[in-house]
């Protein structure tokens, strides 16, 4: 029987440090082998709501239904959705290790998993976006109905076979902008392998590259790979950054 052995960490933006930040992430223990993180949209705080607090519930309420038993993540998601009551709109990726090894994701938005298995990334996330910088997104309105375009049901799922070993790295876009790949990947296997410590350790790299001035970080690579006029931009992308690390044993 495989489970996951998981640690989390997050480092707020500075700016918003104040209140916490915008992301949530969850972490179960072993026995239900969930992961799951997401990022709170901030256009809302100039509604008078907390961005977090909509991330938050999203979470809670999806996990819920993983305790009772649902091991898709995209279900779960379907089914809490109808039940949110705090205002506001997320990015979504939640993860569930079932005991026969199969990892279940399901991801709305620019948040996202690797997974590394004999020193190698075995598979990458890829971005849930309608346009660059415009991520798929799950919100409910001030008039309490579902807000904007997206819908659970436009999760990505991902469907695959872990074995003991695998690491599974999953972060907010403020992980994922600020490193690369392959900078997660040397961090990982160049440090000991304990949850805890690796989720802080990549959360404070990707914090340390957000707040360089000269580096060239995947977020202005992609911004080149879509024209925008900001593409020739250099330097980290300060945002609040989520980090979770689980071995799978």
């Amino acid at each position: 029987m495989l489970q996951l052995y998981s640690a989390g960490f997050n480092i707020p933006n500075p700016r918003k440090a104040h209140r916490g930040g915008e992301d949530s992430y969850l972490v179960s223990s072993p026995t239900n082998s969930t992961i799951a993180v997401a990022d709170g949209v901030g256009g809302w705080e100039s509604k008078g709501v907390n961005p977090r607090a909509f991330a938050d519930e999203l979470l809670t309420k999806t996990y819920e239904l993983i305790k009772k038993g649902v091991k898709d993540p995209k279900y779960a998601v379907s089914s809490s959705f109808p039940h949110l009551s705090q205002v506001g709109s997320a990015t979504f990726c939640m993860g569930k290790l079932a005991k026969d090894g199969i990892f279940r994701v399901a991801n709305i938005g620019d948040s996202g998993f690797l997974v590394i298995r004999d020193g190698n990334i075995l598979i990458e996330s890829s971005e849930h976006q309608h346009d660059f910088n415009y991520p798929y997104q799950l919100g409910i309105g001030l008039d309490g109905l579902p807000h904007g375009e997206d819908r659970p049901e436009d999760a990505e799922v991902y469907r695959m076979q872990l074995e003991q070993g695998d690491i599974i790295v999953m972060g907010t876009d403020g992980l994922l902008d600020n490193l690369w790949p392959k900078q997660i990947l040397a961090y990982i296997e160049g440090n000991p392998l304990n949850p805890k410590d690796l989720a802080k350790g990549l959360a404070t790299l990707a914090y340390e590259e957000s707040q360089k001035t000269s580096n060239y970080v995947p977020f202005f690579q992609r911004a080149k790979e879509a024209k925008k006029p900001f593409a020739t931009y250099r330097g980290g992308k300060e945002d609040d950054i989520s980090v979770i690390v689980s071995v799978v044993d």
